[in-house]
């Protein structure tokens, strides 16, 4: 019943249609590594002083604002997020753009993302996601992010959506629960948190499972 009358599927992009594990690795790894080079301590002290400093922002828009992180940190991100060290690590997961094509056809497919436009702009570079979606918003363009309910208020507005007929495909289960919060009746999750079963809420473990959910 998750999937009865449905018309339009929100659908976010890190965890779910590309690999994430380039986004920890860029900032666990690489970030760190310019600022040990920049001010000449080892990797490990400028692991932990990254850590303090993204923690301090978790949860805000600032935390996906890569100039932000450019003058608190004094390192060009997107330049790294440029640069081959990184490009090449952005992977899109086997068979999404299959099923993205599929969904597409049957669905409004409108893609939400809390990540910076010029990190998005870097990933649709390597792969253009624009044909299956009608609209790719990016969160903080609205001056909220997804952990904060007035993004998904401001969401239904903006593109005239009955919630009651949308579904919310996510990583975080807390955006979901947030979305939820908000109207969206219905909502895929493909991540790996403990959270409390709803049946609101299907776990599936790629999109690329929708369509044996769907039937």
């Amino acid at each position: 019943m998750i999937f009865k009358d449905i018309e339009c599927m929100l659908i976010d992009m890190d965890g779910v249609i590309l690999d994430n594990t380039y986004d920890n690795n860029f900032w666990q790894n690489q970030i760190p590594a310019v600022i040990a080079k920049n001010k000449g301590i080892s990797f490990e002290d400028a692991k932990r002083l990254a850590i303090q400093i993204f923690n301090f922002k978790k949860n805000t828009k600032d935390w996906y604002d890569i100039d932000y992180w450019s003058n608190m940190l004094n390192v060009d991100i997107e330049a790294e997020k440029r640069s081959s060290l990184s490009f090449d690590r952005i992977k899109l997961y086997e068979g999404v753009t299959e099923t993205l094509n599929k969904l597409k056809n049957r669905y409004r497919l409108l893609l939400i993302t809390n990540a910076h436009r010029k990190t998005l702009n870097i990933k649709l570079e390597k792969y253009d996601l624009a044909p299956y979606f009608e609209n790719m918003l990016c969160a903080h363009e609205l001056h909220y992010v997804k952990e904060n309910v007035q993004l998904w208020y401001m969401l239904r507005s903006k593109f005239q959506l009955n919630y009651t007929k949308t579904v919310l495909i996510e990583d975080t289960i807390n955006n979901i629960n947030i979305g939820l919060s908000a109207g969206i009746s219905r909502a895929i999750y493909l991540g790996d948190e403990n959270y409390q079963p709803s049946e609101k809420i299907i776990k599936l473990s790629s999109i690329n499972d929708i369509f044996s959910a769907l039937n």
